[in-house]
């Protein structure tokens, strides 16, 4: 667009021919007042409370729809201007309730905001006003549609963003109104932008209604840490508590948006089943202590059990993947200064000999750049709802997306999906390699030589071989297929021969920091797996939930709650389990209660610090850990806050896998295969306590698909239960595999 110049108000300034005045407006600070304008969505010029004065026009114009030409005169103050948009106010109080003192919106409501300085102190209006009833759609938004200007903000968001199209307007004339179109309401995992983008009080949060006004509560900005996106937020608190998380701007990461996790995962901060106070267990019961009996009786419990006999090849240290960067690195330099090598986060892995390595090499900005993708094993929309709004920005700007799934999943984009058994994903990468090496005339490889291609891979490779710019992307179903090391190869050698990107997504939360603070078994150290099978004699466990967080809960179980083994526990929350096997309870803060850095999918080392103070005697990990540390009279642990830890951490080397995998591309087996996941509102402890998330409908999912010949191969009918969840029987699962979706605990003690 070529540079023109333009008059406003008097001032000269540049602009870009074509683009709308109110994006001029804007970047030169000049103010015009609007409703339905919002710089992420489409213009719809329906509120008509944008209109300026334009030389030459006989009739003000909505700034929002009108492009700048060279030369134009605009005048948004003068006395045309200001008395088209005064009528404009009037009109749109003609039916508003004016219930600012019991709105939830009132003090952030732009239309509050606007009529202060539009409107009028005498309404003209005599008659009654229009009363929309109250529709109830889902836990997450209070509707008050009596409020509603029409301005289709959120009819538009759920098109142009969420891609569902849940809201829209029925009837016409004093009759319309703005409703879901379904009973079941609002579904989507982003609906909570909802609340956001709604000018006035007719979408607010739920969980947050009447608790405070808006200028009661300090803002914190701070990094969402359930998934790899990190998105940017602000954390409103009051009297030391989280009562609402909204959404901050950061193009690079989330735009504007946040999933509904992000925003309503505070919920959890507040539950009954946080813990509170250490504890030590005593002949067999717990007893709460003062922090330094409790850590004491941990320092003297690893002395006796492994640190004095020199036996910490007998200790393991094992960690969530949503502790922070400086947790993983404190927890791994204390084990390793004290001799030990059995350190791991990978919790959920059937077969670390099969751990998948591939480097992500495309950022998030240039996901929306491509025109083909292709998806290995992912529900993206659920699994990394940020990362997926990228991807459908770049459809609907031309991109063909496919997707290698072993279940059709409910897209919010067209894709091209195509069901495969878990153990035919390997062949059907080989021979999309195959193929493009041939159309290369490059050396085909000894392992590929008995590859036949089929014609889904014939169909894929000539995609990716005709795309200008191409990403593969590996999801986290593929982490326990019997090939998941051999399947990262080959998508990174497709993408080297096609010069495509990649994008891991197979991991989550902060596993990327994991890695970036090493905290995986070096040299003869043990793996997670190798420890629940050997003769260990001790433990330190950073915020574990053996029936969620392990994928052999039942060897874990039986593994720490061994006679002879000292288990010390640092955890956010209570949990039956927990207490079975631990020796020492170390209660620890949890999100939102730290600082510390979370490393996104773009490789952002994202800083944080703690929006509120940790209830009663919960402290910050990274402080436990260096306390345990200065008691076992270790060097080199003298940290007054968590940026010194993070200082020291980038000084340090980067850690490198080396792992030669042979390929054996059998595709026949003889057993059904499971692919299990925890519902998206299920997968980290926080979300897990998230009163609101769990009654959504995403929450309540749980459910175990198949296709009716493996129903009836195992014997199972719709309603019945496959490893304690409710069979779904139905076509869009490959055949001979089972996906389990659950919001429950792992009931098989380890399923593949």
């Amino acid at each position: 667009m070529a540079d023109i110049k333009i008059e406003i108000d008097g001032q000269i300034v540049n602009a870009k021919a074509g683009e709308t005045l109110i994006a001029v407006t804007d970047r030169e600070g000049i103010s015009v007042p609007r409703f339905c304008y919002h710089k992420k969505l489409s213009t719809s010029a329906s509120c008509r409370m944008c209109l300026v004065d334009i030389e030459g026009t006989p009739k003000p114009q909505t700034s929002c729809s009108t492009p700048v030409s060279d030369g134009m005169k605009i005048h948004t103050q003068n006395e045309k201007a200001i008395a088209s948009q005064k009528a404009v106010m009037e009109f749109l109080l003609i039916n508003h309730p004016l219930d600012c003192p019991i709105c939830d919106q009132g003090g952030e409501c732009e239309l509050q905001d606007v009529a202060v300085e539009y409107g009028s102190d005498v309404s003209r209006f005599s008659e009654g006003k229009r009363v929309v009833a109250v529709s109830d759609i889902g836990p997450l938004i209070q509707t008050d549609m009596t409020r509603c200007i029409h301005c289709t903000r959120c009819v538009r968001f759920g098109s142009e963003i969420a891609g569902m199209m849940e809201m829209g307007g029925t009837g016409r004339g004093e009759d319309l109104k703005i409703e879901p179109f379904l009973a079941q309401g609002i579904t989507s995992e982003l609906s909570g932008n909802m609340i956001d983008v709604c000018p006035v009080g007719a979408l607010t949060s739920k969980p947050f209604r009447y608790e405070l006004r808006s200028w009661q509560m300090a803002s914190v900005d701070s990094i969402a840490r359930h998934d790899l996106t990190g998105s940017n937020i602000y954390a409103q608190t009051y009297k030391g508590q989280v009562k609402r998380v909204v959404s901050g701007d950061n193009d690079s990461v989330n735009e504007t948006w946040i999933s509904d996790r992000d925003r309503f995962s505070y919920e959890g901060l507040s539950h009954e089943n946080r813990l509170l106070a250490p504890q030590i267990k005593v002949a067999g019961q717990w007893k709460e202590v003062e922090w330094d009996v409790a850590l004491d009786f941990a320092i003297k419990g690893l002395n006796k059990n492994v640190l004095n006999n020199r036996k910490a090849h007998q200790l393991g240290g094992l960690a969530s993947n949503t502790a922070t960067t400086e947790e993983f690195y404190l927890m791994q330099k204390l084990l390793r200064e004290v001799g030990c090598e059995n350190i791991d986060y990978r919790l959920n892995v059937n077969n670390l000999e099969q751990a998948i390595h591939l480097d992500s090499t495309l950022k998030l900005e240039d996901l929306e750049q491509v025109d083909q993708a292709l998806v290995i094993g992912a529900n993206l929309r659920l699994e990394q709802p940020m990362i997926n709004h990228r991807l459908r920005k770049a459809q609907l700007a031309g991109a063909q997306i496919s997707a290698i799934n072993v279940k059709a999943f409910d897209y919010n984009h067209t894709t091209n999906h195509t069901t495969v058994a878990p153990q035919e994903i390997a062949a059907v990468l080989a021979g999309i390699l195959k193929i493009i090496l041939e159309k290369k005339s490059v050396e085909i490889p000894a392992y590929l030589s008995a590859i036949k291609p089929n014609k889904l891979s014939l169909d894929l490779a000539e995609k990716l071989l005709n795309a200008n710019r191409s990403v593969l992307i590996l999801g986290e179903h593929i982490v326990n297929n019997a090939q998941a090391a051999g399947i990262a190869q080959l998508v990174a050698a497709i993408a080297k021969q096609i010069k495509a990107d990649t994008l891991n997504v197979s991991m989550t939360a902060n596993a990327l920091g994991a890695q970036h603070a090493h905290f995986v078994p070096s040299g003869a150290g043990m793996n997670v797996n190798k420890m629940l099978q050997a003769d260990m004699r001790a433990f330190l466990l950073l915020d574990i939930y053996p029936e969620y967080d392990f994928h052999h809960s039942n060897s874990a179980i039986e593994a720490l709650s061994k006679e002879d083994v000292f288990v010390v526990s640092l955890n956010s929350f209570s949990n039956d389990l927990v207490s079975q096997y631990s020796d020492v309870l170390l209660p620890m803060a949890s999100m939102y209660e730290t600082s510390g850095t979370h490393v996104n999918i773009n490789g952002d080392i994202q800083s944080f610090a703690a929006v509120v103070k940790a209830p009663e005697e919960a402290k910050p990990a990274w402080k436990i850990l260096k306390v345990l540390a200065d008691l076992l009279e270790l060097p080199g642990f003298h940290y007054e806050n968590s940026s010194q830890v993070s200082s020291e951490l980038t000084h340090q080397s980067a850690h490198e896998y080396n792992q030669d995998v042979t390929l054996e591309l059998n595709t026949k087996s003889t057993t059904i295969e499971t692919i299990w996941t925890h519902s998206a509102y299920h997968s980290d402890v926080l979300l897990r306590h998230a009163k609101s998330l769990s009654m959504s409908k995403i929450g309540q999912t749980n459910f175990a698909s198949m296709s009716a010949s493996t129903a009836k191969e195992l014997s199972l009918e719709e309603g019945g239960c496959y490893l304690g969840v409710p069979v779904d029987i139905t076509p869009s699962v490959a055949e001979r595999c089972v996906f389990v979706s659950s919001n429950q605990a792992t009931k098989s003690g380890g399923v593949s």
